[in-house]
């Protein structure tokens, strides 16, 4: 927890240095692009050079990576053909990505590197080209930090991949260019099948009625709970998690209880927001899904993992919502972001304080689960 503590300081620090001079000259889209620049070379570093006994699947990833080398590629034809003939195995995309990795890079901390560079690349455009002002780059890189560094930082990197398409994604939806949109999910499915449940967001997204389609959606809330047994059997078939079963009745209560409030604020902000932001629909629409999906979380802990495919939506979404109280002064404004930022961090100390993070070029034991 200390060296992802270290890093959210920096991005706060250098958030306020960059926040040096007119207001005009601190929102530009250079000086945006700047910040966004050296906390993405940050985040890639933290990712890309992490010791494999970081996060709780890294070694496994290097252990098949290990494996690949040993596989020939008539071996990797087969694994194509039976996946897709006969329904065997999963995700061979990710077999044939290694491989091909392994012609120019054999090194697993390179092809780590390579993750962290793809993904840092997606995440940091998708904040760039979703936000307005400084200060909503350096609370989406907070709130990134505290919510999600777990898993796409240190842990799942099929899914790392796969969400890195998504991110790319989302800009062929603003632009409602459907075909490019469909080849880029279909190959991340391949990747990791969890990618096919953002097919249905083209068409969801760019619904008008956001207002309705939000407020249905968090009165659908307790009975997607009543329901979510049958909901949860299809989903897991579709993305993937069928054999994640021993995670059964895990329930995020944590992220569930901030995701309602948040879900409520931003409700009851959404005419200001939607009327400074237009393209915030889209952020409304994908965290509805997000809320929607939610409870399938206390049935399997693993459906977590396409909540995150809309719940990533929240790194822009919330900092448009606490701009729009348009009648508080800047002051005021940087008073509650600030109020933000510190619950945040308070609440991922309490949650991960005891998580060891070291380098590839240091010594660390195994968790234990390879135990």
């Amino acid at each position: 927890m200390i060296f992802n503590l270290i890093v959210i300081i920096t991005i706060l620090i250098s958030g306020h240095l960059y926040s040096k001079g007119t207001s005009l000259y601190v929102d530009s889209n250079y000086n945006r692009k700047k910040y966004i620049k050296f906390i993405s070379i940050i985040l890639i570093i933290q990712s890309g050079f992490r010791n494999v006994a970081v996060g709780a699947d890294t070694y496994a990833y290097y252990s098949s990576f290990e494996g690949i080398k040993r596989t020939s590629w008539i071996q990797i034809w087969s694994i194509l053909t039976d996946y897709y003939s006969q329904d065997i195995g999963k995700d061979p995309g990710y077999y044939v990505l290694q491989k091909i990795i392994q012609i120019m890079f054999p090194n697993f901390q390179i092809f780590l590197l390579l993750i962290a560079i793809l993904f840092f690349s997606a995440l940091g455009g998708f904040i760039y080209k979703n936000t307005s002002k400084l200060s909503h780059a350096i609370f989406a890189f907070v709130l990134y930090s505290c919510l999600f560094y777990n898993f796409f930082s240190i842990t799942g990197l099929r899914q790392t991949i796969a969400t890195a398409a998504t991110l790319y994604s989302f800009e062929l939806i603003k632009k409602k260019k459907l075909f490019p949109f469909l080849i880029l999910i279909l190959l991340a499915s391949t990747i990791h099948k969890s990618s096919l449940v953002f097919l249905p967001f083209y068409f969801i997204a760019n619904i008008k009625s956001t207002k309705f389609v939000y407020g249905v959606t968090l009165l659908s809330f307790p009975v997607v709970f009543t329901y979510m047994e049958p909901i949860n059997n299809f989903l897991k078939k579709a993305g993937g998690y069928d054999q994640y079963d021993k995670f059964a009745g895990a329930g995020a209560y944590t992220f569930t209880i901030m995701l309602l409030l948040v879900a409520i604020v931003s409700w009851w902000r959404i005419k200001p927001v939607l009327y400074f932001h237009k393209e915030a629909k889209l952020f409304y629409n994908a965290f509805a899904l997000a809320i929607f999906l939610t409870p399938l979380t206390f049935i399997n802990q693993s459906s977590m993992r396409i909540v995150q495919y809309f719940s990533i939506f929240l790194l822009v979404l919330l900092p448009a919502v606490i701009q729009s109280f348009q009648l508080l002064s800047s002051q005021t404004k940087k008073i509650i972001f600030s109020f933000a930022i510190v619950l945040l961090v308070t609440l991922t100390i309490r949650s991960n304080w005891n998580e060891e993070y070291k380098f590839f070029w240091q010594t660390m034991e195994l968790g234990e689960n390879y135990k």
